[in-house]
């Protein structure tokens, strides 16, 4: 149970929270026990955060501002382990380096700040910029679906992330709607290529590419000439050896 200074304190920080909220954070004391926060940090811009939407809890001593919170992540976000206690300066790991004046708001933007760079710690991971954006992507979905606390706290956020889900999910079927209509007019080379248009040897303006078009427009005539003349002389030798044949079965029939 919260002692009457840690209840005055608390309730002074969230009016403060609420009337000049930091930039990406939004948090809120749980209705039924001031001691438990919950807040959202959204994934700045130029992050592999960005649009993320994080959220986690922050656990005060009975005697808080004297002691620091615990400071938990609850979302997957390739950072923090989840729901694992994390160490920092700032958190319940160093009472020894706990500084009475600093707030909820203090300690926030702290956690956002470590959260946004490289330095590592317990409760820490290690994860690719490209997992750390798959995340990112996914998490409005898994609070909505998988964070039962989430959804307990924050029922006017689940409310709006249901609207972004389904805007989302129609925006990913058009884009998949527009990409089969491309692929199914891409072009067949093969059949394109027979629809050029033939150029005569006029409109070839480089002489070197006229020369070669005149080459192999000869070599082509050539070629007719030589297989029309050998045709034509496989006609004539079926017509000789036929009319030979006649002849023969012609005497036959004189004797």
């Amino acid at each position: 149970m919260a002692t009457k200074q840690a209840l005055k304190r608390l309730t002074k920080e969230y009016k403060l929270m609420v009337e000049n909220p930091p930039p990406y954070i939004l948090a809120r004391p749980n209705e039924d026990n001031i001691l438990e926060w919950h807040y959202i940090i959204t994934g700045p811009p130029d992050t592999p955060y960005k649009d993320g939407q994080y959220h986690g809890t922050l656990t005060f001593p009975s005697d808080y501002p004297y002691k620091p919170p615990a400071i938990r992540m609850i979302t997957p976000n390739g950072r923090f382990k989840e729901n694992t206690r994390l160490c920092l300066s700032m958190s319940d790991y160093h009472p020894d380096l706990w500084n009475p004046g600093w707030s909820v708001n203090t300690i926030l933007n702290g956690l956002l700040s470590f959260m946004t760079g490289d330095d590592s710690t317990t409760g820490s991971i290690v994860t690719t910029d490209s997992q750390k954006r798959l995340l990112a992507k996914n998490s409005v979905e898994f609070n909505n679906r998988q964070n039962l606390r989430f959804k307990l706290i924050f029922p006017d956020i689940v409310e709006k992330n249901w609207a972004e889900i389904e805007m989302r999910h129609k925006q990913e079927v058009a884009d998949e709607l527009v990409h089969g209509k491309h692929s199914s007019k891409s072009a067949d080379p093969i059949m394109e290529a027979s629809k050029e248009k033939v150029i005569s040897l006029e409109q070839i303006i480089d002489p070197e590419d006229r020369i070669r078009a005149e080459q192999a427009l000869l070599d082509m005539e050539n070629e007719e000439k030589r297989r029309i003349h050998t045709d034509g002389h496989k006609g004539t030798s079926v017509y000789y050896i036929g009319f030979a044949i006649c002849l023969f079965v012609l005497g036959l029939f004189m004797k």
